[in-house]
This record gives structure tokens, C-alpha cells and sequence, in this order.
């Protein structure tokens, strides 16, 4: 081939890939437009929506016409498209920048138009597309409460996957579990619970979501809703909880149920439920709860037992019944021979005068009661005279337990001593009467909804670094979390903002500090100073910037990482040095002279390398303004 030839070949490419790079998709849609006559201006989409003119609505979308013209109805294009089944063309209009959030003068969004016409594929791309999942559908109801009444659990889970709110309620007041219950709807509970329904709140008569299914008789969900948050000591809408009404009506399946579930008579008072069943001669409803663990012993407002007064009013029924439920009849012994009813007194020699061990919360030891007063010195004298340092005490935890919650460090010493696991894991059931106990929420939380809570978690949590570093050195096991959730202890104390428990945690002393960070920011800047003052080392520093303000407090440095990627931004970050095991901390980066961090403090390289080889894990932090 000649020179010239490939010179002429040459220029020919050079002249289609310029042509090719010159091309204006919206001007040439506009041309063929006006070959069509067709006027470029939003009124043609709509029009062309309204005929279902797929290639006009995509030429006029592509000239970048205003998509969000309404119609005489207050329907934009993408309604209109949405109910006349022209899924192209809408497709067209989610692709082009339509408003997905637009709504008709009755409140119909988008996304509450497809649900409502069963378009599942539109649904989905709408969602995909950040259409907001909410909006009434045409019939005025909400859209995710329409969906949960009439059963379409793809539609449900897919609004809820998308965003929307699972506390809200529908027209009438009525939350989504009880519209789902109301609807006959259980095939829809499981999933709702899942994907995160708010099973404490309340229909629009006050009614728990529990009283609602039970009035469906599903008894079976009475254990998942309860621990999704269900309260189960609300009174139905005739002010009779869901307990009374078992044990009114003998039901002592369900009435076991709701008892295991927290469920308490209304006023709260067992005891005073047992003398209300004595009082009406309901030996049945009496005998229910006592299977409970309802004590016999339980006194009235004038002190008295319940054995006493079915001796008084000659109820050979009740008094056998107390006395097979545990209750004292020796010091009664001598009133039966008094009054001369043999046949009393012979029922209580044949109960052999030994009432029966009862389940806690009910029985109670001298060390437990040791414990909740604080006498250590008591404590250790019962340890010493045999009293068993494992027996559970009346909140069902070890005293082991017990003592850590009520920081009772002594006590926690003196049964390490003697041989307690500092691992001794918790009874499963967590008491009521232990829980009120706790100090703090977290943890609370953590013991009714979790599992493998530690002693060195109920120590973190109890904020006594005497009791923690007393289990620690004991051999309690720092390195472990909790089942669901994967809390450490550590986690536990930066929840409280708890720096001396940290550094406990952390293989510090407490109290005794070997150095600490200033971080101030105005002056953006950070110092490390001493345990006698003496400033070690000072950098200039870039916080966060607005919207973005790096958190004032106190804080532990937790983890030190030489070399980390941010999860939240996924940028590198050298030198990480997390605060209180939260999302910010020191690392390496750019620092123009003034706030411009996400929130974390960034420290120039030489010396964020120089500020992380200074510091070591439980250092404090102090993050002045």
C-alpha cells in the first residue's frame, strides 16, 4: 500500500470517530420530533403517555423534556403510566429522572399505584430506584397496611425491605401486627416480627398485640410476640389482662404460658391474686396458681396466711391443698388440736409438717439476703459455716451474679476465693426481680433478648473496677461476646462512656495513668501529656467538619490498627486508633489547617506514625471543644 493510500484511509477513521464523538442523542431526538410535528414540551409526554406511544414518550424523554406535568386529574406521566399498564414507557420514566416520590391530590405515590395493581417487577424497580415505600393506594388506605390486609406478603416484605417504616399504623389507628391479626392474617406474623413490626405498640382501643392474638386464639404466638415487645400485662379493651382471663377460665395451658412470658395478675400481686381466688371459694383457680409458683405463704393486708384461714373456715379442700403446695403447717399444728378437729391435725402430721421446696422467686438463702445488704462480713461467716456458694439465690442467679450487679466487690472476693468459676455462665431464665437489679439498660436488654452474657459483662455494665478486676484476675474470660448480638464486654463499658472500666478491661490500672490526649478543637491540635503534665508531643489535627462534628467526652483508645480501611468510606486509614469502639478515632490523613474529617481526627503521616507508636490501648482521650 502507497503513502497516500494509507493517508486517505487515515483521515476517513479520523472523520467517523469524530462524527461518532459529535453526536448529540438530545438534538437528534428533537429533529426527529419535529419531522413527527410533535411539540417538545411536557403536555406531548403526557399526551403520548395517555396513548401509550411508547416511542414518541422515549424520543421526548431523550429531548429532556419536563417529565412531571400533571394531567387534569393531578396525575403525572408516571402515574398515568403506572395504571394503564405501560410498563415500557415507565420504565422509560424511572430511567430519565421522573419524580418517584410524586403523589395525586389523594395521596398516590408511584409505589403505592403498583402495589395496589399487583405489579410486582414495577414495585421492585421503583424501590431499586429510592421511590419512597409509602403512599395510599387508590382505595385511600396506606399502602403497606393494604398489603398486609389482603395478604400479599411479597409486596410486604419488599416495602419493608425498602425502607418503610414498620411503627407505622393504618387510617384507623391500628399498628401492622394488628392489622395483619384483625385480617385474619397469621401466615403474615412471622414474617412481619422478622422483618421488624413493632410488636409493643398498641391498637387504637389500647389493646396489646397479644390480646389481639389471642382473641384469635393463636396462643402459640403469645412466646414471640412478647419477646418481639409485646406487653402481656395489658388489660383488653374491658380491662381484664390476658392472665386473668386464663385463670378465670381455668386454662392452665395458657395461663403457664403467659406466666412464662412475664405475664403478672392486674396490681402486679400474685399474692393478692391467690386470696382473690380463696376469697370467691375457687379451689381451681387457686390450685392454678399455685402450679404456677405462686407461694402459699402469701399474706394478706392483715398478715395472714392462706393455710390459716382455711383452718379458721374449715376448708379441709384448701388446707390440703396449701399444705401439697409447700405450706408451714407446724405452727398450725397446735391450733387444730386446740379447736378439736382431729382430722385437720392429721392432715398436717401426714404433710409431715415440712413445707415443700418452692421455686425461686420464692425461696430465698441467708446469703442471698447476706449479699443484698452489703455484709460481707456475714457472708464470709456463712461461707465458712458450709452455706453452698452456688446455690441460686432469689432473683434464680448464683450470688456470684448477684454480687456483681449490686457491686458488692468484697462478697465477689470471697467466692472466687473459695473456688467459684469467674465464668460461671447465667441461668438461662432471667428473673424479673434480676433484671430490676441491673444498672444498666444495655445490659438489660442483652439478658432478656440474648445469650452467653458473662460475670465480666455484668461487671463492665456495673461500673465497680474492683469486681471486674477481681474476676480478671480470677481468670474471667474478657475475649468473649454475646451469642445474637456479639457484645464484649468492652463493648458494654464504651456504651456508658465507662474509660476506668475500659482500661480495666484493657490490662490498665484505673486510676493510675501513664499518659493522656488532649484533642482541642479550635485550636486543632492534639497533645500528649504525661502522668506528671510534662507535655510528650504535640500535632496539628483536621476534625470534622460541618455536618460532620467530631463528638466532645472522654473517651478510651480501644484498638490500634498500623494499617485500616474505613468501612464507612472506604478509604484508607494508617494508624487507626478507634475511640470507645466507635466509628472514629485518630489515622493518618490530610490535614489543610482547618476541620475537613468526616468526624475523625486526622493527624499528618510523620506524626500520626509518632502519636501511634506513643499511645497504647486504654489511654484516655479528652475531646474539648
Amino acid at each position: 500500500m502507497s503513502s497516500r493510500s494509507a493517508i486517505r484511509i487515515a483521515a476517513t477513521v479520523l472523520l467517523a470517530v469524530s462524527a461518532t464523538a459529535c453526536r448529540n442523542p438530545q438534538r437528534e431526538a428533537m429533529r426527529e420530533l419535529e419531522k413527527r410535528g410533535v411539540e417538545v414540551s411536557g403536555a406531548s409526554l403526557l399526551a403520548a403517555v395517555q396513548d401509550g406511544n411508547t416511542d414518541v414518550a422515549r424520543l421526548l424523554l431523550q429531548a429532556q423534556v419536563y417529565s412531571g406535568q400533571r394531567d387534569a386529574t393531578g396525575h403525572s406521566p408516571l402515574h398515568l403510566a403506572i395504571d394503564r399498564g405501560f410498563s415500557a414507557i415507565a420504565w422509560e420514566l424511572i430511567e430519565n429522572g421522573a419524580d418517584l416520590a410524586a403523589t395525586t391530590p389523594s395521596g398516590v405515590t408511584p409505589v403505592s399505584l403498583s402495589v395496589a395493581k399487583g405489579e410486582t417487577a414495577m414495585t421492585d424497580r421503583l424501590l431499586d430506584a429510592g421511590a419512597p415505600p409509602e403512599g395510599l393506594t387508590p382505595d385511600g388506605d396506606k399502602v403497606l397496611p393494604w398489603a398486609i390486609r389482603n395478604g400479599r406478603l411479597a409486596f410486604v416484605r419488599r416495602l419493608m425491605e425498602g425502607g418503610a417504616d414498620p411503627h407505622q399504623k393504618d387510617a384507623a389507628g391500628n399498628p401492622l401486627l394488628h392489622v395483619a391479626i384483625e385480617a385474619g392474617r397469621r401466615d403474615l406474623m412471622a414474617e412481619l416480627l422478622a422483618l421488624g413490626a413493632d410488636a409493643a405498640a398498641v391498637n387504637a382501643v389500647h389493646e396489646s398485640s397479644l390480646v389481639a392474638a389471642l382473641r384469635k386464639d393463636w396462643r402459640d404466638l403469645a412466646g414471640p410476640l412478647v419477646k418481639a415487645g409485646s406487653d402481656p400485662n395489658l388489660p383488653d379493651r374491658s380491662g381484664r389482662t390476658p392472665l386473668e382471663t386464663a385463670i378465670d377460665s381455668r386454662d392452665l395451658g395458657l395461663a403457664k404460658t403467659l406466666a412464662a412470658v412475664g405475664a403478672r395478675p392486674l396490681g402486679g400481686s400474685w399474692g393478692d391474686a391467690l386470696w382473690k381466688a380463696y376469697d370467691r371459694r375457687e379451689l381451681d383457680a387457686c390450685r392454678l396458681l399455685l402450679s404456677l409458683g405462686v407461694s402459699p405463704e402469701s399474706r394478706n393486708t392483715r398478715g395472714r396466711r392462706p393455710l390459716e384461714a382455711a383452718l379458721a373456715d374449715d376448708r379441709v379442700d384448701f388446707l390440703h391443698l396449701f399444705l401439697c403446695y409447700g405450706a408451714d403447717g407446724r405452727p398450725l399444728y397446735y391450733e387444730a388440736c386446740r379447736r378439736k378437729r382431729d382430722y385437720h391435725a392429721a392432715l398436717i402430721a401426714a404433710h409431715g409438717g415440712q413445707p415443700r421446696t418452692l421455686p425461686a422467686p420464692f425461696l430465698d438463702t441467708p446469703l442471698g439476703l447476706a449479699i443484698r445488704e452489703g455484709d460481707s462480713r456475714t457472708a464470709a461467716r456463712l461461707l465458712d459455716r458450709g452455706a453452698r456458694p452456688d446455690q441460686p439465690v432469689a432473683e434464680g442467679q448464683s450470688p456470684l451474679h448477684l454480687a456483681i450487679v449490686l457491686q458488692r466487690a468484697r462478697i465477689v472476693k470471697e467466692l472466687l476465693k473459695r473456688g467459684i468459676d469467674p465464668n460461671t455462665p447465667l441461668s438461662s431464665k432471667v428473673s424479673d426481680s434480676f433484671l430490676q437489679v441491673v444498672r444498666g439498660g444495655t445490659l438489660r436488654w442483652l439478658l432478656k433478648n440474648d445469650t452467653n452474657v458473662t460475670p465480666i459483662m455484668l461487671a463492665a455494665d456495673s461500673g465497680c473496677t474492683d469486681t471486674a478486676r477481681a474476676l480478671l484476675a480470677a481468670g474471667a474470660r474478657s475475649s468473649v461476646w454475646t451469642k445474637r448480638n456479639r457484645m464484649w464486654p468492652l463493648n458494654i463499658a464504651a456504651r456508658k462512656s465507662d474509660v476506668k472500666m475500659m482500661r480495666v478491661l484493657l490490662g490498665k490500672d484505673p486510676v493510675v495513668e501513664q499518659r493522656r490526649i488532649i484533642v482541642d478543637l479550635s485550636d486543632q491540635c492534639a497533645v500528649i501529656y504525661d502522668s506528671s503534665g510534662l507535655e510528650l508531643f504535640k500535632t496539628s489535627i483536621s476534625t470534622g467538619r460541618k455536618g460532620y462534628a467530631t463528638p466532645t467526652g472522654t473517651f478510651a483508645i480501644t484498638n490500634k490498627y498500623r494499617t485500616w480501611t474505613s468501612t464507612l468510606y472506604d478509604a484508607s486509614m494508617p494508624c487507626f486508633q478507634r475511640f470507645s469502639c466507635g466509628d472514629f478515632g485518630f489515622h493518618q490523613g490530610n490535614v489543610p489547617g482547618y476541620p475537613a474529617s468526616h468526624g475523625c481526627i486526622r493527624v499528618p503521616a510523620g506524626n500520626a506514625q509518632k502519636l501511634f507508636a506513643l499511645t497504647e490501648l486504654g489511654d484516655r482521650v479528652e475531646i474539648q471543644p
